[in-house]
């Protein structure tokens, strides 16, 4: 007998959601070629070292009849630092796609593995204008895929990374911290600075208290840490927030949030709603993306929508009734 169940994490999508998952899609990549982005294509298959120097668990990956060992690809912000090192594409340029991309997700969160994504890439543009040409292109593209409530959230992948090279943990302990500090572990974090005191300690211990009110938190860091860098870094995020408070109004900010690609070097953002498992978007800025594929160092922003999450928060807000 033939099989007529579905691997794990993949859905059929029929008639009201096929339509709906269409047309935001649709919307979002018209409104980004409207407004000066590039349409771009890349394929679903790849060679794997495209997207990881390792096999991921938590990739797709098959062998071609050659043996080549290739991958779905999991994102299309690594297939596009492929296509600016490997072609003739001159910089500055700002693309926009839309397209399936597969990650395994473990069964219990509820995310598929299989999505819509729509996004954008801002290469070689001044970091003071493409971070917020980025973010505000970000909120558009929710506007007009009308998502009725969310959330901005912000973050820098700096903070963290200049406390672990400081730290020079070895393998396993760079694992533990890591791991504590993504499930906001209080008790593993205060074990972890008196196993390791460091200048760092008062923040790790109070790491995952910093989320919130952008400013609140902001503020409640600088009292916590005297490092240059990690100083630095939020005065970046200050100085952008202050800049686009018109247009975000309230914001968090989450300096204990892990970047969601390796690839991350400076501000992060998310975007979060009501009546969805995970963010609808995320995007930041991954200056060093291009060098692991021989290019040299370009500034570059961007960001992805999750066409199907972001789906299920208009569906929601409909079955609702439309009530705010």
């Amino acid at each position: 007998m033939k099989k007529t169940t579905l691997p794990t994490g993949m859905h059929d999508k029929l008639f009201k959601r096929a339509r709906m998952t269409y047309q935001m899609e649709r919307s979002i990549s018209d409104l980004l070629m409207a407004d000066g982005f590039h349409r771009i294509e890349t394929p679903t298959l790849e060679h794997f070292e495209v997207f990881s120097d390792q096999v991921e668990r938590n990739h797709y990956n098959l062998f071609d009849q050659q043996g080549e060992l290739l991958a779905l690809r999991p994102d299309v912000t690594s297939q596009i630092g492929r296509v600016i090192a490997s072609t003739q594409v001159e910089t500055p340029i700002k693309f926009s796609y839309s397209g399936k991309v597969f990650t395994y997700n473990e069964e219990l969160r509820g995310l598929e593995n299989e999505h819509t994504q729509a996004g954008v890439e801002i290469i070689g543009y001044p970091v003071d204008k493409a971070l917020p040409e980025a973010i505000l292109s970000a909120k558009e593209a929710l506007e007009v895929a009308q998502v009725p409530a969310y959330r901005f959230e912000f973050s820098h992948a700096g903070v963290l990374q200049t406390i672990f090279d400081q730290l020079q943990l070895d393998a396993e302990k760079s694992a533990y911290l890591y791991q504590a500090i993504k499930d906001k572990n209080i008790t593993q974090l205060t074990m972890f600075t008196k196993e390791h005191p460091s200048v760092f300690s008062p923040f790790l211990q109070e790491l995952p208290y910093l989320f919130g009110e952008s400013q609140t938190v902001l503020k409640r860091a600088r009292d916590l840490v005297q490092d240059q860098q990690v100083l630095s870094a939020l005065s970046d995020l200050e100085l952008l927030l202050l800049k686009l408070d018109k247009d975000l109004g309230t914001t968090n900010v989450d300096l204990g949030q892990i970047p969601t690609m390796p690839y991350y070097t400076g501000v992060m953002f998310k975007v979060f709603g009501d009546a969805a498992p995970d963010a609808f978007v995320s995007g930041g800025r991954y200056d060093q993306l291009f060098e692991r594929f021989g290019a040299h160092e370009l500034t570059a922003v961007g960001w992805a929508i999750d066409i199907d999450l972001v789906y299920q928060a208009v569906h929601a807000h409909m079955e609702n009734g439309g009530a705010q």
